[in-house]
């Protein structure tokens, strides 16, 4: 026989020989639709969207030095002068929104108000004893009012920003906020003799029929008082890493009025506040 005749034939019975299982497990893989009738397929799990709470979300700390501008205050009030330097310190959170606009809410605490100092002269008679006689004598004196008050402040803001675009890893920015301030006064008005003397221990008015009565004019009171604030500001951003910007701007702030009533004649009186702040501080974003 002739062998290479042979070997073709041989090799193609071969191959055939192996399709035939492989044929079989493909028909037994196909589902018998007709033995499955009503059954149908069990649907796949459903796909759940992983949500990064991270992404975009941000914390900052900030201090500030401040110009604060308020009206003309007469000693009576005993308040505080008319411009003073001040500086707050302030945290919060924040949530960058997409690459243009950012929000964040912040909380500053802004340095204590005091002021102390004499006010109004008041003229007061006094009923001392005749030196000779030993008999009551009034005298005319003056009497002087000494005024101390403090103010401690807060104030909590919601802002939005406006990012201009970012060159060089530097972001400018816009923006506006608004909010709540709120202020703790403790006012107080001692009055005395020249001498030092209390005054409420000695002084009284004429009376009808040239009699006195016994005079009190110390006043003092504590309140806590909450106003609407708002805020403009400027600034721009630094990019310190991928997580670390270095925030520096500046901010105009309104922080309402300041109610009190005046410690001699008992007369309200508000005062606007207001603050040109120069600020500076660092935000790090949480992803």
């Amino acid at each position: 026989m002739n062998r290479k005749g042979f070997a073709p034939k041989k090799a193609l019975a071969l191959a055939a020989a192996g399709l035939i299982p492989l044929a079989a497990a493909a028909n037994l893989a196909v589902p018998a639709t007709a033995a499955d009738f009503g059954q149908p397929l069990p649907e796949p799990p459903p796909a759940y969207d992983m949500v990064d709470f991270s992404s975009g979300w941000y914390v900052r700390g900030d201090i500030a030095y401040a110009r604060e501008t308020f009206p003309e205050i007469t000693p009576d009030f005993g308040l505080i002068p008319s411009v003073r330097n001040t500086y707050s310190t302030g945290a919060g959170m924040g949530y960058k929104i997409n690459d243009w606009l950012r929000t964040d809410l912040i909380l500053d605490y802004r340095s204590p108000v005091q002021s102390a100092g004499i006010g109004a002269v008041r003229g007061c008679e006094i009923v001392l004893p005749d030196v000779v006689t030993g008999l009551p004598t009034p005298s005319s004196q003056v009497c002087a009012g000494h005024f101390n008050t403090q103010i401690h402040r807060w104030d909590l803001l919601a802002n939005a920003y406006i990012d201009l675009g970012t060159w060089q890893g530097v972001t400018p920015y816009v923006g506006a906020g608004a909010g709540v301030s709120w202020a703790r006064i403790w006012q107080s008005v001692n009055w005395s003799l020249i001498n030092g003397l209390p005054c409420q221990a000695s002084c009284g008015f004429p009376g009808f029929g040239g009699t006195f009565f016994f005079s009190d004019w110390d006043r003092s009171q504590s309140v806590m008082q909450y106003r609407f604030a708002w805020a403009l500001m400027a600034g721009f951003a630094v990019a310190l890493t991928d997580h670390v910007q270095l925030d520096a701007g500046y901010r105009y702030l309104n922080l309402g009025t300041v109610s009190s009533v005046s410690a001699v004649t008992g007369a309200a009186a508000s005062r606007t506040v207001t603050a040109n702040e120069v600020r500076a501080g660092l935000r790090y974003t949480i992803d």
